[in-house]
């Protein structure tokens, strides 16, 4: 019996039960991040969140198939938590470039011109022809009248 529970780092695998308890430390781990890594697992099995949000959460994971490898599922949790940690991180790092991003597309829509400076307004103070080396750019025009018809060999019968 006593094979049948067993500790491995911050988890304890219950194989009479069908369950895996897994111990997070919330100074670590925002509870976001629990309930984000938590969500993941609710096809596989059944999630119990637990705990003081000051001390310990307590996530027990039950599993939905007595087929499933306890110890897999409990690392496989702890692997969500890192990833939604690291997500949680470069959405904050993305945030101020995500809201310049919105804020542009905002004001391509409205009348008002924007109240920071955008590359365009740079590019126009650059556009100032110093050694007058720019030139207009003007479409030609190919004239077709007299000048470009043979005479004696028209394409149309007369």
């Amino acid at each position: 019996m006593a094979r049948d529970i067993f500790s491995i780092d911050n988890m304890e695998v219950n194989k009479n039960k069908g369950n895996v308890i897994i111990s997070v430390n919330p100074k670590v781990y925002g509870l976001d991040t629990i309930f984000s890594a938590a969500y993941i697992f609710i096809d596989k099995a059944y999630v119990i969140v637990d705990g003081d949000p000051n001390e310990e959460i307590i996530v027990q994971l039950k599993a939905k198939d007595k087929k499933v490898d306890l110890e897999k599922l409990g690392k496989e949790f702890n692997n969500e938590l890192i990833n939604y940690s690291f997500y949680g991180i470069q959405t904050a790092r993305n945030m101020p470039i995500r809201a310049a991003m919105v804020q542009r597309a905002f004001f391509t829509q409205s009348k008002e011109e924007p109240k920071f400076e955008s590359p365009r307004h740079e590019a126009e103070k650059y556009t100032e022809d110093l050694e007058k080396i720019a030139k207009p750019w003007k479409p030609r025009r190919k004239k077709i009248g007299k000048s470009r018809r043979r005479k004696g060999k028209s394409k149309h019968k007369r």
